[in-house]
């Protein structure tokens, strides 16, 4: 069982809503509605061992050097890119922009990162089935029974990202959040990286890169 994340009690399931995590809302629902989102990835790491993001090493220098190779040889160059592409596409409602997206991942992505960003995005989908207002994930999800696409995990989360109306910024932190758990589940000792190595730090430069600091879900 995955405790990390205890699902949250608070509200009604928020995929039966339509919540907001615009700058005026409270930190509480920030942080409620973030729970929900990390509860929704579990799915991902009780059955993956990994996404894009693995490490054989098993102490912390270890792991942050394998981190920081992520970060240059993946994340910033593919990942990065892609999922800041997926969540304009999801946030303007624009299926055939998401489409490319995932198109896109697929060509930069190594393959076998491809294969594990598509098995893990067919998890999300399937923990998200049934949402009440499933907007653009619902049309992504029938597109990808006719198009020859795999369903990666960031074109997917970008959707998912979009019911739940999250910026840019906890989009590229949570999806982060979820490669270290999720290549990290068998060593939760191992504390989450600080400095230029951390979620948010590599979100803002992936953010400042793409020329989108200060987006937010209005406008």
């Amino acid at each position: 069982m995955i405790a990390r994340f205890p699902r949250p009690d608070p509200k009604p399931n928020p995929l039966g809503l339509e919540l907001s995590l615009h700058s005026e809302e409270s930190r509480i629902e920030h942080e409620e509605s973030l729970a929900w989102i990390r509860w929704i990835f579990q799915s991902i790491r009780a059955r993956r061992e990994s996404i894009v993001f693995r490490t054989a090493a098993t102490n912390r220098e270890g792991v942050l050097a394998d981190w920081q190779d992520f970060a240059v040889q993946v994340w910033y160059p593919a990942l990065a890119p892609g999922l800041l592409h997926a969540w304009k596409a999801a946030h303007a409602e624009d299926l055939e922009g998401l489409l490319a997206a995932g198109a896109e991942l697929g060509t930069t992505l190594p393959e076998d990162a491809r294969e594990s960003s598509a098995a893990a995005g067919e998890l999300l989908l399937k923990a998200t089935h049934g949402a009440k207002y499933p907007g653009v994930l619902g049309r992504l999800r029938q597109a990808l029974t006719q198009e020859p696409i795999d369903p990666h995990l960031a074109m997917v989360w970008a959707s998912v990202a979009n019911l739940f109306h999250v910026p840019p910024l906890d989009v590229l932190a949570e999806y982060l959040r979820e490669e270290w758990l999720t290549a990290l589940r068998e060593h939760p000792q191992l504390h989450e990286p600080q400095g230029p190595l951390c979620f948010s730090a590599m979100a803002h430069r992936a953010l400042r890169e793409a020329g989108m600091m200060g987006v937010s879900m209005q406008g």
